[in-house]
């Protein structure tokens, strides 16, 4: 409480700081700049973090999938499972919109010139548009429409690799329910520019009905699943999706379970990070321990006369913590002023690392990361902020007045 003794109390502790405004100064500048740099590094890693997530999910991974048990287990696609509009609605109540049922068939499409490894995907397109929009980046023909049959629509690089383009025919060569090895004509209806090379080459969708004729044998009239991917804003629900839409028969995985590689990625930035934060504790708190202990081992001759005329230890504790309480102010405005100044423009503009005018993109595990990092701000750094000075300045001013009021123990 600010009673007449705490405000007189608060005034000094002011009074003292001003007293050498050039150690003062160097002791906040020093703070303030240091944690700025280090919450700085959090939201640049925040911000590619992000970037691998979003670039994860946008390969028809999603940020979960409801899967068929034994094609979660082992990719054996002989049972699928049938998408009802009960199991719609049960997806719907755990606060998800946008979902795309798939059956996957692992194909070989071949030409005189070569063949390929693709995954062939049958969809609902009504269902996928929502889920991801691929439809709207197609860039030759059409996407597939509700009623399509034997049509497929491919990725850039694969229509590259072979010369194909829209109204071509293509030899899909796969191995269906029974076991028995086909091979089918599909007509490109369209080809798509999307995510990255990896996908572009790996990746075509057909229908849900050419996908039954091709892998059943037949059209069974309803929708078939091997997976529902389904999109959210985070994986910060997934114990609670994962025990609404788990099963005897299907189960669901994050993108984490799906591509352990980037996940691995995301976990190492954030060791880094915990790290980084924890040098640069030690590093600025021994950098201002010795100027802080310096401002109150010139006020001792101040406190020596002020313990003979009968002051406490307890009012020399006040000081200390009112002087602290002014510095931490100080110090997080002057963080705080430079982050939010400095995100706010590099959260739009982002931090472009291509050093050259062509530009650079990083491929790694299918996975395609621009040369341009956008750091991530959010209100929750600013209390990261106040709480790295908060701990700072209270262990280095608490170990300057230990050591102060410990020599005057001794003088007494």
């Amino acid at each position: 409480m600010l009673n007449d003794e705490n405000i007189y109390l608060f005034k000094f502790a002011f009074r003292s700081i001003l007293r050498n405004r050039g150690r003062s100064f160097f002791i906040g500048f020093s703070v303030s700049l240091a944690v700025f740099i280090a919450v700085w590094v959090l939201a640049f890693f925040d911000g590619i973090n992000s970037q691998i997530e979003n670039a994860v999910v946008n390969t028809n991974t999603g940020f979960y999938q409801l899967q068929e048990l034994s094609y979660s287990r082992t990719t054996d696609s002989s049972h699928p499972l049938e998408f009802t509009e009960t199991l719609r609605k049960k997806i719907e109540s755990n606060g998800i919109e946008s979902m795309s049922p798939e059956l996957v068939l692992d194909a070989n499409v071949s030409t005189p010139e070569g063949n390929a490894a693709i995954v062939l995907l049958g969809i609902i397109p009504a269902f996928h548009k929502k889920f991801l929009p691929v439809s709207d980046h197609v860039i030759d023909g059409e996407f597939l429409k509700s009623d399509d049959e034997n049509g497929i629509v491919i990725g850039k690089e694969l229509a590259a690799i072979f010369k194909w383009k829209s109204g071509d025919e293509m030899i899909v060569n796969y191995q269906d329910v029974t076991g028995e090895l086909r091979s089918e004509i599909l007509t490109v209806r369209g080809i798509f520019n999307y995510s990255s090379n990896s996908f572009e080459k790996r990746f075509a969708y057909t229908s849900q009905k050419t996908l039954q004729k091709l892998f059943l044998n037949q059209y069974q009239g309803r929708t078939l699943f091997h997976r529902i991917p389904f999109m959210q804003k985070n994986l910060d629900r997934q114990e609670e999706i994962k025990s609404g839409l788990s099963s005897d028969k299907q189960m669901v995985k994050t993108w984490k379970d799906m591509n352990p590689e980037m996940s691995v990625v995301i976990e190492f930035n954030d060791g880094m990070i915990k790290f980084f934060f924890i040098i640069i504790a030690l590093t600025i708190t021994m950098t201002i321990l010795t100027p802080i202990q310096m401002l109150w081992q010139e006020r001792f001759a101040e406190l020596k006369m002020m313990n003979i005329l009968g002051v406490v230890r307890r009012r020399f504790w006040k000081i200390g913590f009112f002087e602290v309480v002014q510095m931490i102010f100080f110090s997080g405005l002057g963080s705080s002023t430079l982050l939010v100044i400095i995100l706010s423009i590099q959260s739009r503009t982002g931090v472009d690392f291509r050093y050259s005018e062509q530009d650079l993109n990083i491929e790694r595990a299918g996975i395609k990361l621009n040369g341009v990092v956008y750091p991530i701000f959010s209100a929750s750094q600013i209390g990261i902020t106040f709480g790295f000075i908060i701990f700072v300045m209270l262990l280095s001013y608490t170990w300057a007045i230990h050591r102060t009021l410990k020599k005057l123990e001794r003088t007494a």
